[in-house]
């Protein structure tokens, strides 16, 4: 068991990260006239276009009434366009529109951008160790949820 200076020091380092990625990645995407939402929902589409809505709010960790509104303004904009599943009309899906697949080259060179940054002077092998790291702590906390 830690010492609870340490304990405060991997919490504090913790939250710093996140809040760097947070304002690199919003400040990347302002250079292109986005916001880190959108276009990390954008991303996810450009991956699998034609997620359902509940699928979108669970790999970005977002209530379903957030995820509902974030999508109607990427609607309103030109974006995406949601459709009932054709063989479960329960479920909602989000599609690309051509104007959101405009979008994918300037977000992902913005990704790119951050992804060189973050892992400057860190090799291969050390970010597999760490997305191995990451992710042993990621599952450790959905334990908690």
């Amino acid at each position: 068991m830690q010492n609870e200076l340490e304990a405060v020091a991997d919490w504090e380092l913790l939250a710093q990260i996140s809040q760097s990625y947070r304002h690199l990645s919003d400040t990347l995407m302002e250079q292109i006239g986005m916001h880190r939402a959108p276009a990390t929902v954008l991303w996810r589409l450009f991956l699998q276009n034609g997620l359902t809505q509940s699928e979108l709010a669970e790999q970005l960790a977002v209530q379903g009434a957030s995820i509902t509104q974030l999508l109607q303004r990427m609607e309103e904009a030109g974006w995406v366009t949601r459709q009932r599943d054709p063989e479960d009309n329960r479920l909602v899906r989000v599609y690309l529109t051509e104007k959101g697949r405009e979008k994918e080259r300037s977000i992902t060179e913005q990704f790119m951008k951050l992804q060189e940054t973050i892992f400057a002077g860190i090799g291969p092998r050390e970010r597999i160790f760490l997305r191995q790291l990451l992710t042993q702590m990621q599952q450790n906390m959905k334990k908690k949820d």
